[in-house]
């Protein structure tokens, strides 16, 4: 049986990056249905996970508390359009419970938080988005766009009113993984997480600052002697702006090592990053890429 939930796709109002973009010519969305597995395209092809889907695949374990075998899911890309065979909706990719299949066209296969939610439906066992996972656990980890919000049913009101706070009501920090980021490390491909921690012990709101989108929520820049790129999400659901006393939110942001300083890719040599929450921004962390 396959889920249609299980498909995956690039909200453009969820995600918008200023330098490093994937543009698709139609829009991809996550649908939500059960429905008889449908035939590959006729193009599809097998493939191996490239390096970096064992790193995304503990990502997403660490993510769930879930654990499960990366060697067990067959892979396959199309250069088809495919359609929810329920809804008929354009989608990016879906996976396959009888089978334990993911099929991803070629335009995301390398789409970090796309290839996560997939990984996170095979740890699951299951379709649909339950919200604890899609938007609680792995929230930030893998993508979840309208439709799968949707999926996810409303947002527990919480057990009181949030109050509302600004830069000193929370913590940003940055964490790059690896360390030292290199090209004979997963090809090039790295990540840059910004973590956003609710200071207090009370539900929080956190007030945009001035001149800020007031949906905005995770944003990032890097900048170094051979490249920059950036970025910023806004918010669809109340689970991404509102604070639990001490929560700690997240945002991977997948980026990569090029050979020319053009389309947000980064080359060897050092480098500044910032991350914000609400057009709150942290002081500057360096890093080197590794030749």
């Amino acid at each position: 049986m396959v889920h249609g939930g299980t498909f995956s796709g690039v909200n453009a109002n969820r995600i918008r990056f200023l330098t490093l973009a994937v543009c698709l010519g139609v829009p991809l969305i996550v649908a939500c249905s059960d429905i008889v597995e449908p035939p590959l395209p006729a193009d599809a092809e097998i493939f191996s996970p490239p390096p970096v889907y064992s790193t995304w695949w503990n990502m997403t374990q660490a993510c769930s508390a879930l654990s499960g075998s990366l060697a067990a899911v067959t892979w396959y890309k199309t250069n088809e359009v495919v359609h929810d065979t329920h809804s008929g909706d354009v989608i990016a990719g879906y996976w396959v419970s009888s089978s334990n299949r993911i099929v991803l066209t070629t335009s995301v296969m390398m789409d970090g938080g796309i290839v996560r939610h997939e990984m996170l439906h095979a740890l699951l066992r299951r379709g649909g988005h339950p919200r604890a996972q899609f938007l609680g656990n792995c929230g930030g980890t893998v993508e979840c766009d309208r439709a799968c919000v949707d999926d996810a049913g409303p947002y527990p009101a919480p057990p009181e009113t949030p109050i509302v706070g600004t830069a000193d009501s929370i913590e940003i920090t940055l964490d790059v993984e690896p360390n030292t980021p290199a090209r004979n490390i997963d090809e090039g491909r790295f990540s840059l997480t910004v973590l956003a921690r609710n200071r207090t012990a009370r539900w929080l709101a956190v007030s945009p600052a001035a001149g800020t989108d007031p949906q905005r929520t995770f944003s990032f820049d890097v900048n170094g002697d051979y490249g920059a790129t950036a970025g910023d999400l806004g918010a669809i659901d109340p689970s991404q702006t509102i604070f639990a006393p001490h929560e700690t939110k997240r945002q991977v942001f997948d980026l990569m090592i090029g050979d020319y300083p053009i389309g947000g890719q980064l080359l060897p040599g050092n480098y500044v990053a910032r991350g914000g929450f609400a057009g709150w921004w942290i002081g500057n962390g360096s890093f080197v890429i590794s030749p």
